[in-house]
């Protein structure tokens, strides 16, 4: 038989010690009840024991008002017909016992969906829907689920072309003596929508036409409203505003023609930020930024900076122009930057103009970038002069990512799929301009994998390589290094590539694959275990990966889990701890 109780609330710890009052009651229940009906008992409890018996007719009063809430909340479970006895405690737990018996729980035995309006005539969308719904055959009937299972299959129909759709019924009839209960539901679609014109307030420093430029959809359009949504998304992700509000009103519809308001509090012009940082790959990191959402009269956005750590100190400006109708942000920007790591130091600066294309489907996003960059890179490398080389590069590289996560700070369940290539020319110091052409490909995916509600496997790969008949022609960004935070764990950072004289340097072929395993304890904290292999180099397969075992800890924050692992190398045979924290204020 299984025991649920609940102790009294805390007493005052400034009050002289007092005897503990024994509980009004607890619950023995003859079989164990589902975890989700536990829970609401024992909330039951912990209400009563919030209230303090006056006299004996005071606690009957209580006694009475628990066994009404016990059934209430039994029935909300699907417990219709519990047995439900009150009597003295003899074992001094609880003043009474209520001694519980579940009895059958109610399950769904039938389900009818039927629809009015215009989608009456959809058979297709109607079969589709009917097929969304969550609350099957079978399943106990409970009253949370039920309303939601309601609200789910309205916001659906409402989702595409029927703004004003709504409930016109919903009945749950049951069958306690069955244990059974047949659902019927009626959905009114009301008319089919398109989309008018815009409605714009709150523009104070832009025009009109910013707005316009992020729009997706067109007046006569179909209403839809993960459109609208993607609408107020990109109006969110621009510089430009702080709120935004994207929405339609049946109420305001001329005929079937629903207006689209847009109501904006444009975002201050300017702003400045800082952060600091440390890791186990770089140590010490600050960066500050300023950024300028109104530049020169216009709406071109600066975003700038200078960023410093043991390895890298850069200076960047790019600015930003408004997002086209289509979805397509142009940009251009100019970047200073050195870097020491090693064994292998870069002078270099770099002048690019970006094309971004990015579309939203629900929690499925996926962004093009074409990029077309000039630089000139200075490269030395300890222990090995014949590697010094000055490179001048021209190269245009295509980029896409999809990801397709239930969130993208702390993903649980989907994929992220980076792909990208590069082609470059330019004159170099060790070749002449027609050595120096390469072509590079590179690819990126993380696997997230839910085992169950508090375990959760990540799986991630990288690949990638470079053709060229020299290495030392290609910048060193194009090259490949690997190890430390994010790749090979139990190494230093960027200490795995191409071995020359006393230092490390880009190599031509990268490969690195992980297995983590997390396990997470309670909301906030988890622990992991992983095993990494890879290796960067001109020769990859001449040797074994490099492999790092190791265990860690996690935490979630908003910004997504904070890791601390210790890893073991095999190669070095040492022990390294890697963590990366970030603070910006």
């Amino acid at each position: 038989m299984a025991a649920l109780g609940c102790a009294n609330a805390a007493e005052d710890p400034a009050a002289p010690p007092a005897r503990p009052e024994v509980p009004l009651a607890r619950f023995e229940v003859t079989s164990p009840p589902p975890k989700e009906t536990a829970e609401l008992l024992e909330q039951v409890l912990r209400v009563e024991a919030a209230s303090e018996s006056i006299d004996v007719e005071d606690e009957e009063r209580r006694l009475r008002r628990l066994r009404g809430d016990t059934l209430d909340v039994l029935a909300t479970e699907g417990y219709f017909t519990p047995g439900l006895t009150i009597s003295p405690d003899d074992t001094g737990a609880a003043r009474y016992t209520l001694q519980l018996d579940l009895g059958r729980r109610t399950r769904i035995a039938e389900v009818t969906i039927e629809f009015a309006g215009a989608l009456a005539g959809q058979t297709e969308r109607a079969d589709e829907l009917r097929a969304s719904w969550e609350l099957r055959v079978g399943e106990p009937f409970r009253e949370a689920r039920w309303s939601a299972a309601k609200t789910r299959l309205l916001n659906r129909v409402r989702a595409r072309d029927f703004a004003a759709a709504r409930l016109a019924d919903a009945v749950a009839l049951v069958d306690s003596e069955q244990a059974s209960a047949q659902l019927f539901v009626q959905i009114d679609s009301g008319p089919e929508y398109t989309l008018g014109p815009l409605e714009v307030r709150g523009l104070v420093r832009y025009e009109r036409g910013l707005i316009d430029r992020y729009n997706p959809v067109e007046p006569g359009e179909r209403y839809d409203a993960d459109k609208l949504l993607e609408f107020q998304r990109r109006l969110q992700r621009s510089p430009y505003f702080g709120t935004v509000i994207v929405d339609v009103d049946p109420a305001k519809a001329e005929g079937t023609v629903l207006p689209v308001l847009v109501e904006v509090r444009e975002a201050q012009t300017k702003r400045a930020s800082f952060a600091l940082g440390v890791s186990s790959d770089v140590g010490v990191r600050g960066e500050a930024a300023y950024r300028q959402a109104n530049l020169f009269g216009h709406p071109y956005s600066l975003q700038s900076g200078v960023s410093l750590d043991r390895t890298r100190q850069s200076a960047y400006a790019d600015i930003y122009l408004p997002m086209r109708p289509g979805g397509v942000q142009d940009s251009v920007g100019a970047l200073l930057e050195f870097t020491d790591s090693e064994g292998t130091a870069t002078d270099r600066w770099a002048l690019g103009a970006q094309r971004t294309f990015r579309r939203d489907h629900g929690s499925m996003s996926y962004d093009h970038q074409i990029n077309l960059s000039v630089q000139h890179e200075s490269r030395t490398v300890e222990g090995a002069p014949e590697q010094d080389v000055v490179n001048d590069t021209f190269a245009a590289t295509y980029a896409w990512t999809w990801r397709a996560v239930d969130s993208l700070t702390n993903p649980t369940k989907g994929t992220v799929i980076t792909l990208s290539g590069t082609g470059g020319i330019g004159r170099s110091s060790v070749s002449n301009f027609l050595q120096t052409g390469f072509v590079r490909g590179y690819a990126r995916i993380n696997y997230y994998l839910p085992l169950s509600p508090r375990d959760q496997l990540l799986l991630r790969g990288q690949a990638g390589h470079v053709a060229v008949d020299d290495p030392r022609v290609v910048p060193n960004e194009f090259l490949f290094r690997t190890g430390g935070v994010g790749s090979v764990r139990g190494y230093a950072f960027q200490s795995l590539g191409a071995s020359e004289g006393t230092s490390v340097t880009g190599s031509t072929t990268l490969l690195v694959l992980s297995a983590e395993y997390v396990r997470w304890l309670t909301e906030q904290w988890g622990a992991a275990v992983f095993v990494d292999a890879g290796d960067a180099s001109n020769d990859l397969f001449s040797q074994p990966l490099a492999r790092g075992y190791g265990l860690g800890a996690r935490y979630r924050t908003l910004a997504g889990p904070l890791a601390v692992d210790v890893a073991w190398a095999d190669r070095t045979g040492g022990v390294r701890v890697a963590f990366n924290v970030s603070i910006a204020f």
